[in-house]
């Protein structure tokens, strides 16, 4: 994971009377969604029709045992000196969790910072692993090596050297950087938000890689190379990892790639409670991918997940975003299907971490008191066995893992209850003879629950929903029989802060024609293109100390002559300037009808580097624009999908499904377009500072195709 925030801006701009703003970010969820951290009460559903209590049936089939061979794992972070290290003194609670391998990575370890990941921290790390019982993996830097000087494979080769040369660790699994496909985007060591290595490419990864792993195999040829560990990019519409199997595939034992339902501003009830279906599907396409590319045969992990990725709002954290009891659920959901799907682990992130991210499943010192998802992994430490069984029927918003434990005389099932009302569920137990007793249990609402029906004896269960969390008292006994079934509050820890109103979906306008810039005219400092309800407005901006980048109108009214540049000395606040075009309505675009978005080109970019955004209602902050932006963010927390521009001349095509990296919607929704971007930078001189750069372009013939 990398622990930064890519830096947003906030413009605000007027035409016609129009509030209209730049490249800021949006949103709750899908346009239409109203969903309980946007202020709605509920979740899946509404509660028991007609107030009956027969109980639902749960029916689970023990006639076919399934190995289970995914195993759980854990990513340890916040060990730096300068975080404060939270995890030192947790290995009492973590041992009994049952964690197979802890992963060390991450972009602290990929660029040595705030603190070096050294010899002395390694051996913290192997210590720490070897308390709680797993393998560690280790991740060796990309960025920058614990001197701060750029890394080599002999960097690789070094730590290698040390762990199991001199110290004789015999460690097996290394891994090399950590999420690649952000390279081109974020990671500089001065300023995490701009791209570590601009243009970055699967063919400079290869070319390290290959380097690293032969340096590395030269001092122990029997470690395993775990990877890449690609943050999102491994889907057929935004495929780095394609490329990247064909290059260098050969180079892993593990394919590895990061999973997040999204940032914390989209950890609504509705978002989260459905995600378990997106996530059989996500790994259904890894595999694809994987097989096509010729390594079918190869395991995959998981080696980062959770609910969200980034810390939490101020005052206003959704009703499922990381520390509350729906991450559990979720958790639990994820760790029930991750053995229906073949991998070869997922490692949740992560351990223990500060009250402003709530990432980890512990508190930092000196309490370490477990959270909401420590109790999933609780569960299905303690109850869940090593064969897997089928679950043929089960009510509406409630989700049953069920496995035989090792002895083969219990059936267990991890249980979650999605719904926003308690619910009595009975447990039949199929295909044995005799067959157990049916055993009746009440599951509150929004809350998980562990089952053991043994073949000959009284079935037993435990829970642990909101009246545990309220009470700090972790899993609590679960009685046979109907419970009570009131309990609209369930789930949600107290002062979670939700919304005091479902934001509204934006109203969208078809596009009434696939044309953006035609008959121009420029007005004082601005310019408009179009007639009626196609019509669209420009702007520029600039960072602190810099000029906005003027605009013409092309002779021919179809274009914009853009001419920008920058004054020195550069930094990361005031690297940055462009020029866009927005959708001038109170309604959005819906684009959906067309593939993408395509302009001519010509002129000079000189040094400066170019990307292109698009701007949509869920990545547009809401306090920009509070009759289209959907995101309760400001500022970083709402940006939208971009994608550089290399080509200088021409006529470059971009799909919607390339544009990537926005917040709190990474991918682009084109049934809400708000408007257009080209933003410029300056190249990076120094690790501290920017070098100067002049552009004079032209960009014509703006439209979707």
């Amino acid at each position: 994971m990398n622990k930064i925030s890519r830096s947003g801006l906030a413009l605000l701009l007027t035409f016609s009377g129009l509030l209209v703003f730049g490249p800021t970010g949006a949103g709750c969820d899908s346009p239409t969604e109203v969903n309980a951290s946007c202020g709605s009460a509920g979740g899946p559903d509404s509660g028991l029709e007609g107030g009956g209590v027969a109980p639902s049936s749960v029916v689970i089939s023990a006639g076919t045992r399934t190995p289970v061979a995914v195993t759980r794992s854990i990513n340890y972070w916040q060990w730096a000196p300068t975080y404060g290290d939270d995890i030192s003194g947790t290995e009492s609670k973590v041992a009994p969790l049952g964690f197979s391998v802890m992963r060390v990575g991450g972009y602290n370890n990929d660029a040595n910072a705030p603190d070096p990941f050294d010899d002395a921290q390694l051996d913290k790390a192997v210590a720490y692993a070897r308390a709680i019982g797993a393998q560690p993996l280790i991740q060796v830097p990309l960025l920058a090596g614990p001197d701060q000087m750029p890394p080599t494979p002999d960097t690789a080769a070094a730590m290698v050297t040390y762990a199991n040369v001199t110290k004789n660790y015999g460690l097996k699994y290394f891994s090399i950087g950590n999420e690649p496909d952000l390279y081109s985007i974020q990671g500089n060591l001065s300023d995490s938000t701009l791209p570590a290595f601009p243009g970055y490419l699967p063919a400079d990864y290869c070319a390290s890689a290959r380097a690293y792993v032969t340096a590395m195999k030269a001092v122990d040829p029997t470690i395993q190379i775990v990877g890449p560990d690609l943050s999102y990019r491994y889907t057929p519409n935004n495929d780095f990892l394609t490329p990247l199997l064909t290059n260098c595939g050969d180079l892993f034992d593990v394919i590895a790639v990061h999973r997040y339902v999204g940032s914390s501003a989209q950890a609504s009830i509705a978002n989260v409670s459905k995600d378990v279906n997106k996530f059989r599907s996500d790994v259904g396409a890894l595999h694809a991918l994987v097989q096509a590319a010729g390594y079918g045969a190869k395991p995959l992990a998981i080696t980062e997940m959770n609910v969200d990725y980034d810390a939490l709002p101020t005052g206003n954290v959704p009703a499922a975003a990381c520390g509350t009891v729906p991450s559990a659920l979720w958790a639990a959901d994820i760790l029930g299907a991750s053995r229906e799907v073949n991998l070869w682990t997922t490692a949740l992130w992560d351990l223990a971490d500060d009250p402003g991210w709530q990432l980890g499943f512990l508190d930092p010192p000196p309490t370490h008191t477990p959270r909401p998802q420590y109790y999933a992994y609780q569960f299905y430490a303690q109850h869940s066995g090593p064969s897997r069984l089928d679950v043929t029927t089960s009510p509406d918003g409630v989700n049953v893992y069920a496995s035989r434990n090792a002895a083969d005389d219990t059936t267990q099932a991890v249980v979650v209850n999605w719904n926003t009302h308690a619910i009595p569920l009975e447990f039949h137990v199929t295909d044995l003879t005799p067959a157990p007793a049916p055993a009746t249990f009440t599951l509150p609402a929004l809350a998980i629950a562990a089952i053991d029906i043994p073949d000959g004896a009284a079935a037993s269960a435990l829970v642990y929903g909101a009246a545990q969390h309220d009470a700090g008292s972790g899993a609590a006994t679960l009685s046979q029989g109907i419970g009570p079934l009131d309990n609209p509050d369930a789930g949600t820890a107290p002062d979670s802060g939700k919304q005091d109103a479902a934001t509204p979906p934006c109203a969208q306008t078809m596009s009434p024609t696939p044309v953006i810039t035609s008959g121009g005219v420029s007005m004082s400092t601005t310019a408009a293109f179009g007639t009626g309800a196609g019509r669209w407005g420009s702007y520029s901006y600039a960072g602190p100390g810099q000029t906005p980048p003027s605009g013409t109108v092309t002779s021919d009214g179809n274009g914009i002559q853009i001419a920008a540049s920058f004054v020195l000395p550069l930094s990361p606040s005031n690297n940055y300037d462009g020029f866009g075009l927005y959708y001038n309505s109170s309604s959005c675009l819906d684009a959906s009808q067309y593939t993408g978005i395509q302009f001519d080109i010509s002129g000079d970019l000189g040094a400066c580097l170019m990307t292109l955004a698009l701007t949509f209602s869920d990545d547009v902050s809401t306090a920009n624009d509070p009759g289209r932006g959907r995101c309760m963010g400001t500022g970083g927390a709402c940006l939208a999908p971009e994608v550089p521009v290399t080509q200088t001349s021409g006529t470059v095509k971009v799909p919607f499904t390339s544009f990537a990296a926005g917040k709190p919607l990474a991918a682009l929704d084109p049934s809400v377009i708000i408007g257009i971007q080209w933003q410029l930078s300056g190249p990076y001189a120094t690790p501290d500072g920017g070098g100067g750069c002049a552009a004079s372009f032209t960009v014509e013939n703006v439209s979707f195709y």
